[in-house]
């Protein structure tokens, strides 16, 4: 299972398990079942056809209707293929187990199978899992969308994120996606001035004071997200193996992210029909906050179990599967025909007196840009607008362009 959904998946997975330990009536006395453990293990884990570290976390659910777990440290964690080899995974953190890449890479066509061991001794074993392989990513590509505000009920204007794929063999049917998202920071006014008070003897309102320049260069700066949701579609039913225009995400107008240049990877991957269930079942549950008098798909399990105790709960998945990636650039200026809001910092751009500029300093100002020779003045503005690092890194990522 991809590490970008499990923000969801704890907090789901225990209110789900504690949900399918209810009889069918709303009024009678509610009576755990011998099962029911507030401390069941978590698995999350996949494994793909990448050279890179595969990371398989492990925690133990905690309060009931809170997001909370608890890692798993300790453990023994074991991948073991098809054709007979083992593979270690060594804890990196509490509850984080990695592998190491130049020993394991996961290879299309054959199946693995997760085993753990916790320190206190209980054996847990997954399914055997087959690493299909999957079609390319035929494009990536983007429209302009206007969507409505959560509570206002004014348009937003910006862009859907779509994806088009498809199986010439007609085999893969059954599809999720994730993604990771960048984008570069320009502030409007970069500070490259600092600010020296002259001492006086007697402190007054007035404190006058003169420019220094810092050379901080924080104009660029850059920032990255990752998607947190489940992304599945199915072309089971369809006459061809084909998922066309299958939004991932909406970027909208508002904040940095379409100002410069953005960028999109997504990742795609190929399941077969009963991890699709599952996910398909999980998003269900996460969209829906649910009360008792919903239907509940108490049977839901995934493909981790407890060889000590068959009846023990075990939530997650582990996964395998190939994975094919496709990245997508927009440029500002490919966006000339949307509508952007007024920018924030242009309102509050002030143009003060010099016995007075460090009175906006201290209020959380900086300095946007010098005033007219001789005039005494200088143009300040809320230090987020100046310096780029109140929203991303200066650090360039290795894939930007310029």
């Amino acid at each position: 299972m991809s590490m970008r959904i499990k923000t969801i998946l704890n907090y789901w997975l225990a209110t789900l398990l504690a949900l399918g330990t209810l009889g069918v009536s709303c009024i009678e006395k509610i009576e755990p079942s011998p099962s029911f453990n507030n401390r069941s293990l978590v698995v999350d884990g996949l494994i793909t056809d990448e050279w890179a570290p595969y990371t398989i976390k492990l925690s133990r659910t905690a309060t009931l209707g809170t997001q909370i777990t608890d890692p798993e440290p300790g453990a023994r964690v074991v991948v073991k293929s098809s054709e007979g080899q083992e593979y270690s995974f060594e804890e990196s953190s509490p509850g984080l187990y990695q592998s190491n890449p130049d020993e394991f890479i996961g290879k299309t066509g054959r199946f693995y199978t997760l085993e753990i061991t916790t320190k206190n001794g209980q054996h847990y074993l997954s399914d055997a899992t087959l690493l299909k392989a999957v079609p390319a990513i035929d494009s990536v590509y983007f429209e302009p969308a206007l969507r409505l505000a959560d509570f206002s009920g004014d348009t937003i204007t910006g862009v859907a994120i779509l994806v088009d794929t498809h199986d010439t063999t007609n085999t893969t049917s059954y599809y999720r996606w994730d993604w990771e998202e960048a984008w570069e920071i320009k502030v409007p006014y970069p500070n490259t001035y600092d600010w020296v008070v002259w001492p006086v003897l007697i402190p007054t309102a007035e404190r006058f004071g003169y420019e220094v320049p810092n050379n901080h260069r924080v104009e660029r700066c850059y920032s990255t997200k990752s998607s947190s949701g489940l992304l599945l579609s199915t072309s089971v039913g369809l006459a061809q193996d084909r998922i066309s225009k299958y939004e991932v995400t909406y970027v909208s107008t508002e904040g940095y992210k379409l100002n410069s240049l953005y960028s999109i990877q997504v990742r795609q991957y190929a399941l077969d029909e009963k991890e699709h269930h599952y996910w398909s079942e999980l998003k269900k549950l996460s969209e829906s906050l649910g009360t008792l008098f919903d239907p509940q798909p108490y049977d839901l399990r995934g493909n981790m179990h407890s060889i000590n105790d068959p009846a023990e709960p075990v939530l997650g998945y582990f996964s395998a599967s190939a994975v094919s990636k496709k990245r997508l650039y927009i440029d500002r200026s490919e966006l000339l025909d949307i509508k952007f809001p007024y920018s924030v910092c242009a309102q509050e751009l002030a143009y003060v007196e010099n016995k007075y500029v460090q009175n906006y300093i201290e209020a959380g100002y900086l300095i946007a840009a010098l005033g007219d020779y001789g005039s005494g003045h200088y143009y300040l503005a809320p230090a987020e607008c100046c310096d780029c690092r109140f929203h991303g890194v200066l650090e360039k990522p290795d894939f930007w362009p310029l």
